[in-house]
């Protein structure tokens, strides 16, 4: 009896402890960024936000700048999957360190400077591997990126020019890429020829410009940029369906946002620690973890039973 107590209160402790870990399953970061289009002198830069993903509401977390306070304009972001570190590239009219490969502190968006692409890139993302891709516009094709050096090696045969476009990577490992724009197809790209095999169309998108980002969710969710291709440009948060490339919006975006990033709060895999709950969780954690003592230290305690004098 005692045993399926103690058992019952353990169960009601994980209970407790299993919304926070659920609570904090993924993060979604966006960057903007801005050309100098409407005022050249003084181009505007990209900024960092964290993005409710119900709907679309972005909270500033800080301008994105190099040491020196040097701005720099971000289109693409991805997180590695092992060091869970931020990657992200510059556009290529970035005021400062234009298309390169940079790092950046998701709590600041303080940056640091990898190294030049050498080549234009407008999104990129990583496999499960830990493999960075790159789309590259100027010869519409995929590449991969050296994190170290930031040496682009394009994959396969050089296209015709296009124009920006996202990337992402499902958890299978399957890059997709919106290469025609929002009005194009949602299309895969192989990996060992560089070619792309044309997917579903683009339907419902609510600017028929581009597609400049994409992530998808931990869950399998593509998510992606809707942009109007202005100066500045209206922005869209969006959800792409894989299978059918049926587009629908969840809300506006800043202006010029141009980059999308997952990250999963729980990559450790560890439970949660009591300072990660919530002040309510903590009370029942506490109160749970002191009847389990209580109980525990009356059945090893209390007097034995005399057994019967033969």
């Amino acid at each position: 009896m005692i045993t399926r107590f103690l058992a019952s209160l353990a169960s009601a402790w994980l209970l407790a402890a299993a919304p926070a870990a659920s609570a904090a399953v993924y993060t979604l970061y966006a960057a903007s960024v801005r050309s100098g289009g409407i005022n050249s002198d003084v181009p505007v830069a990209g900024n960092l936000y964290s993005v409710n993903l119900a709907s679309g509401n972005a909270t500033l977390i800080g301008a994105i700048r190099l040491p020196g306070s040097k701005a720099i304009g971000v289109t693409g972001m991805a997180f590695h999957p092992q060091t869970g570190e931020l990657y992200g590239i510059t556009s290529e009219q970035s005021p400062n360190s234009p298309s390169s490969l940079v790092k950046i502190d998701p709590a600041s968006g303080a940056a640091t400077l990898v190294g030049d692409l050498g080549t234009m890139g407008s999104d990129i993302a990583f496999d499960s591997k830990g493999t960075l891709y790159v789309w590259l516009p100027s010869t519409s094709r995929l590449g991969m990126v050296n994190i170290e050096t930031a040496v682009v090696t394009p994959i396969g045969k050089a296209g015709p020019p296009g124009s920006p476009a996202g990337i992402a990577v499902d958890p299978n490992d399957m890059v997709y890429v919106t290469a025609k724009g929002a009005s194009g197809t949602l299309d895969n790209v192989d990996l060992a020829t560089g070619g792309i095999q044309v997917g579903p169309p683009l339907t419902g998108a609510p600017f028929s410009t581009q597609i400049n980002s994409m992530s998808f969710s931990p869950s399998g969710l593509l998510i992606a940029v809707n942009s109007n291709g202005g100066s500045p440009a209206n922005t869209r948060l969006v959800t792409i369906n894989t299978a059918t490339g049926a587009v629908a919006t969840i809300g506006a975006l800043p202006d010029d946002t141009d980059a999308l990033a997952f990250t999963n709060d729980a990559g450790s895999g560890l439970a949660p620690t009591f300072s990660s709950l919530n002040p309510g969780l903590r009370v029942v954690v506490v109160a749970l973890s002191l009847v389990i003592i209580g109980v525990a230290a009356s059945v090893v305690f209390r007097p034995r039973q005399k057994e019967p004098e033969p």
